[in-house]
């Protein structure tokens, strides 16, 4: 099945963009019965024995290197496993899948922003366009629109921590693109997995001490639904994602990464009881086309280019 699929590497993208969205709807529903550190623990546990097999050969072959690399690694754990996963997990016990995934769609933004502080890059006029427009989607986004809110600092929680949580991812893909160049990719996913789960550990069984969960009384959806998240948005997206950046290049594939609030809008209407509204329309707009202009800094200038040189074929 792989091997079709790997000849349609637009569509392993969709697949990888869809299951991610799919993280946003369930986990909320989920989160109900499970607490947020429980869940990340379980979910990523599940991750790491369904992707051990699979990567088994190259972990054995690489672990000198990853042992040497330890202090990097578990930043990448620390950000990218245990700190945006389950700040996610505790914003949308607060705020909607909408909204978190509205907030989360600045990503792109903030890496880019951070490329700049830390890894020395450059902007130019059109990135900085892309900022404020992403920043005034998102202050529509969490005030809900209302002014006052803005004015009196009256925001929903959910929707800061999701802020706190793209921060987190964001730090961790700007890690990644310093330093995991050398790093053989499976081998050093399924570390910090492991890494990852240590450092929830403590705070999982302190949560649970205040929120015990007994997980064989769990109904069989939600149990369900807890591997669904070991399995697609932890490994098969992963799996997906790498394969069609591999083909396309990551210029192209992170234009994908926007299909991620379709998804989630989509699937949170239709089973998540949400209801979409103007704002969060029009925030998501401003959010999105920020974001496009602050990724791809050529995109008017090729816009603008392509269209002269239709109207120039026209007239001609």
């Amino acid at each position: 099945m792989m091997a079709k699929l790997q000849r349609l590497p637009y569509l392993l993208l969709v697949f990888a963009t869809f299951f991610w969205g799919t993280n946003f709807v369930f986990s909320r529903i989920i989160v109900e019965e499970v607490p947020p550190f429980q869940l990340s623990v379980v979910r990523w546990g599940i991750a790491s024995l369904v992707f051990l097999p699979f990567v088994w050969r190259e972990l054995r072959e690489s672990k000198e290197l990853l042992k040497r690399n330890w202090k990097v690694l578990l930043a990448f754990a620390v950000t990218g496993i245990a700190g945006f996963n389950t700040l996610l997990y505790i914003a949308i016990q607060y705020t909607s899948s909408i909204n978190a995934s509205l907030v989360n769609s600045l990503a792109p933004l903030l890496i880019v922003v951070l490329s700049v502080l830390f890894l020395k890059e450059t902007l130019v006029r059109f990135q900085y366009i892309g900022i404020l427009l992403s920043f005034l989607g998102v202050v529509i986004v969490i005030t809900e629109g209302r002014l006052e809110n803005l004015f009196t600092l009256s925001f929903n929680p959910g929707d800061l921590i999701v802020v706190a949580a793209v921060i987190s991812w964001s730090i961790y893909s700007v890690l990644l693109k310093k330093f995991a160049g050398g790093f053989p990719k499976r081998a050093t996913f399924i570390v910090t997995m492991y890494i990852g789960i240590l450092c929830l550990l403590p705070f999982a069984i302190f949560e649970r001490t205040q929120q015990p969960v007994a997980f064989t009384s769990l109904s069989v959806d939600i149990l369900a639904g807890i591997l669904f998240l070991g399995v697609f948005p932890s490994i098969i997206s992963f799996i997906c994602w790498n394969e069609g950046v591999m083909q396309v290049g990551p210029g192209k594939a992170s234009n994908y990464l926007h299909l991620i609030v379709l998804f989630t809008t989509v699937l949170a209407v239709l089973f998540g009881g949400e209801v979409l509204t103007i704002i969060q329309v029009v925030g998501g707009a401003c959010i999105l086309s920020g974001v496009i202009l602050a990724s791809n800094p050529n995109f008017l200038q090729k816009w603008g280019k392509q269209n002269a040189e239709t109207k120039q074929n026209v007239h001609t």
